[in-house]
């Protein structure tokens, strides 16, 4: 970075302060005279107005700041984080895919520090950029009725048979032994269904997708909240072009039409999951990928890319942040 650029990823214990600064929402591929209507009646974090910042082909979504965001008010601040979200949304219909930067990343300085930071960062800018271009980040969440598929296993294994058989005419300390060892076996059975459907879902999707991820937490912007007996398989975050949107959807159809399983897909979404780090090469922070996040991007199970982590997210609005969102 230059010298009088400072990237700031702030805290509740952060205590950085300066006189002027710009928030970064997100970086966009721009032309020679981009067009910025798109952005006209755009309004970021506490209906600040943004602004184009641009520097060859990146341009940057801004609004001026004079201290970071914090507060101990956890409504407020699932308020900025849907309005970072939403600017960041706004920004990919405006100029194609963006690279999402982290909540709170601000520069110490005005336009022209910005300029300079563009400068510095450029070339990872650009390459983030170019490889993002036309991709989308989908969600999938694959649940099962773990009860169904408990009673497919009793009845399949072998093992868990003669058990059940023991169990029956088990008694005191023993009765107690053996049905502590069905339930380990059931459990142990269990997770290995668990892992394989998993592995098979992977399989099936890597033809179509450029990079999958495994996705932690909870994420309410993702995924809807749970309001039944199902518990989650698995969570996946994928990248892809947009046209395999739907070719996705069509190898997700045999899961959505067994009895015991159903399948939430949503997106296109910015790649939040899946933007490469820039601009810590120096030991300093990045911006985008690597950092802190509510709702961590998971571990890559397929694809190429750079480390990853989704912006922070939350609040039960937090579908409604993008109007492109819907389950499948």
């Amino acid at each position: 970075m230059a010298d009088n650029v400072e990237s700031l990823a702030t805290d509740a214990d952060d205590t950085s302060s300066f006189d002027e600064g710009r928030y970064l929402y997100c970086a966009v591929t721009v032309d020679d005279e981009p067009d910025t209507s798109g952005l006209e009646d755009v309004t970021g974090i506490e209906d600040s107005a943004v602004s184009l910042v641009t520097r060859g082909d990146v341009g940057v979504v801004v609004h001026p700041v004079d201290a970071p965001y914090d507060s101990d008010d956890l409504g407020r601040v699932r308020r900025w984080l849907l309005s970072h979200q939403q600017v960041v949304d706004d920004a990919g219909r405006a100029f194609g895919t963006p690279l999402p930067f982290r909540f709170d990343t601000i520069v110490a300085g005005d336009d022209h520090t910005v300029v300079e930071w563009l400068e510095a960062n450029a070339e990872e800018l650009e390459a983030a950029l170019e490889w993002l271009a036309g991709r989308w980040e989908y969600r999938i969440d694959l649940r099962w009725d773990e009860s169904s598929v408990e009673a497919e296993i009793r009845e399949a294994d072998e093992e868990l048979r003669e058990l059940s058989a023991r169990l029956d005419e088990a008694s005191g300390g023993t009765g107690f032994l053996v049905e502590k060892q069905y339930q380990t076996r059931l459990r142990e059975r269990l997770a290995e269904r668990r892992d394989r459907v998993a592995a098979e879902l992977v399989d099936r999707l890597e033809p179509h997708t450029v990079e999958i991820r495994r996705a932690g937490g909870s994420s309410e912007r993702f995924s809807a909240a749970d309001d039944d007996d199902r518990s989650l398989v698995v969570r996946l975050s994928v990248l892809a072009e947009a046209d395999r949107e739907e070719a996705i959807g069509e190898e997700l159809e045999p899961y959505a039409d067994r009895p015991a399983y159903d399948v939430r897909y949503t997106g296109p979404w910015p790649p939040y999951s899946h933007a490469p780090s820039i601009g810590d090469d120096d030991g300093g922070d990045s911006v985008a990928g690597d950092g802190d996040a509510a709702d961590d991007g998971g571990d890559p199970v397929a694809g190429g890319g750079d480390a990853a982590a989704d912006v922070a997210t939350g609040g039960d609005d937090a579908d409604e942040a993008d109007p492109r969102g819907a389950e499948r």
